[in-house]
């Protein structure tokens, strides 16, 4: 449950005035004892909030090979507890091939109130964000991948997409049926159903691997954002017990999943 800190420190002030206003003789010590007791009510309260839990899965592709095989960069963060705290974040590369996703990890930040892990991650956010050059895709090659991989070009931009598309649309244009294919994402994660909306975002087109966004946003401006589909990711935090006694996952509030479909 979310509580709007506005709210409690209004409580504040109509308590004050209405002491002030209709109980002009109650001593000034009594009006100050009753402010400080809300005030630390309130606080205490704001302090154990919480806001929506989230995850955020992301694939970036950056080169493709003449095997088919798809070099990605890779971000994997999530908030179970929708808590206003630091959250563990994971940085690494992917290459999508053969129907997997073979995931490297290169950089963790854990999570800590110490001033670094900001500096850490604005640092880490700005590498995963720009664009990859010819000297660092030779870099990753060597250091990350051990040359097991031949990745020689930036060269994905011919196979962007980003449109989105009615489901219907896009099923009779790839004559498939997602109900029978499952997305796949970082972490062995698969795609459950899709959203009410009934779309999808196509960001790139392989051929024969389609890579999509996945975006459920409740908070963006109202809008209630849904394109794409939910995604089987475990949320400890918000679970419940079904009729064979099993514990259920329900998921995450907000979420952005890089998908990926493989087609024969």
């Amino acid at each position: 449950m979310r509580t709007s800190a506005f709210n409690l420190l209004r409580l504040i002030y109509e308590t004050v005035v209405f002491h002030h206003k209709y109980r002009g003789t109650m001593n000034l010590k009594k009006v100050l004892f009753y402010f400080l007791l809300i005030t630390l009510v309130s606080f205490s309260s704001i302090k154990y909030t919480t806001g929506p839990s989230i995850i955020e899965s992301i694939i970036q592709p950056i080169s493709i090979n003449e095997k088919g095989e798809i070099l990605c960069k890779t971000r994997f963060t999530k908030n179970e507890m929708g808590a206003y705290s630091e959250m563990k974040i994971e940085y690494g590369f992917c290459i999508i091939s053969n129907g997997t996703i073979i995931e490297f990890k290169t950089k963790v930040i854990e999570a800590t109130p110490d001033p670094s892990y900001y500096e850490q991650k604005n640092y880490w956010d700005e590498v995963f964000k720009s664009k990859t050059n010819q000297k660092q895709l030779n870099e990753i090659k060597k250091d990350i991948l051990k040359n097991e991989y031949d990745f020689h070009l930036i060269n994905v931009a011919p196979f962007k997409i980003d449109k989105i598309l009615s489901i219907l649309n896009f099923e009779k244009t790839k004559k498939i049926s997602l109900k029978n294919i499952k997305q796949k994402g970082l972490h062995n994660a698969l795609s459950k159903k899709y959203f009410n909306d009934k779309k999808v975002r196509l960001l790139y087109d392989f051929g024969n691997i389609l890579i999509f966004d996945n975006t459920n946003d409740i908070d963006n401006n109202a809008l209630e954002l849904e394109i794409g589909a939910d995604f089987d990711y475990y949320n400890s935090y918000n679970t419940m017990v079904n009729d064979k006694g099993d514990k259920i996952s329900l998921g995450f509030d907000i979420s952005k999943v890089t998908g990926v479909i493989f087609l024969k």
